[in-house]
Formats: C-alpha cells, structure tokens, sequence
C-alpha cells in the first residue's frame, strides 16, 4: 500500500540530493529513520555512560571525604 504525502520543494530537493541510484524515496525516509534511531539509540548509551561516570566521581569523592574525617576525628 503506498500513500501520497506533500512535502516542501525545499524538501523534496534535499531528499533528491541525498538519494542513491535507483533509490526511491521511500527507501530514502526508511534509511533516515534508521539512522535517527540508531542515533537515538547512541545517545541514550552515552548518557547512560555520562550518568555511570558522574555516579563514579560522587562515590570516590564519598570515599575521600570518609577517609579525611577519620583522619581528622
């Protein structure tokens, strides 16, 4: 089943420049949301690596604050 959408001309010749040979512009829009979801699915890793990170830093300068109030105390 295939539908009809309207896009801007500005649109629709951005799309043509980034087409392959032969590709139709429905392979076009599928290839794009694969790579935005690939791209989602990246950012979501490096955040989930930045959040680990910050998590790191707290617990060791936990650890270091614990360490200089037994030695001060």
């Amino acid at each position: 089943m295939s539908r009809a959408i309207k896009v801007k001309d500005q649109v629709y010749l951005e799309l043509d420049m980034i087409r392959d040979k032969g590709e139709t512009f429905s392979q076009i829009i599928e290839r794009l949301l694969q790579a935005r979801l690939k791209m989602l699915e990246a950012l979501n890793m490096l955040e989930g690596v930045l959040r680990y990170e910050q998590w790191k830093q707290k617990k060791l300068l936990e650890g270091i604050k614990s360490k200089q109030a037994v030695r001060s105390g």
